[in-house]
């Protein structure tokens, strides 16, 4: 089962290097331009086929936007880390099935 958008759309194939991009932006203090692209992950994530898959994008932008906020730097970071790698994974497994 691959991981699609509504409409037969390819989910989008920069999610993991944009969710990065958006703890890039974090780290670096830029919090309008980071909340600025996790509001648009987060919003297209609902168009996820995949339930679980759109949960865990939003849960990544949740953990990003702890980042920004500045709440616990060093775990809030590991955390975003981590929570990406779940959707990569998630995303990797779909696309095997």
């Amino acid at each position: 089962m691959a991981v699609l958008m509504r409409g037969g759309m390819q989910g989008d194939p920069y999610l993991i290097e944009d969710l990065h991009a958006a703890l890039d932006m974090a780290r670096a203090g830029e919090a309008t331009r980071g909340e600025e692209m996790t509001d648009r992950i987060r919003d297209l994530s609902y168009d996820m086929e995949l339930r679980q898959a759109g949960y865990l994008v939003r849960s990544a932008c949740g953990a990003i936007d702890a980042v920004l906020r500045g709440s616990d730097s060093l775990g809030g970071l590991a955390f975003a880390e981590h929570e990406i790698e779940k959707v990569q994974d998630m995303l990797l497994r779909a696309s095997d099935a």
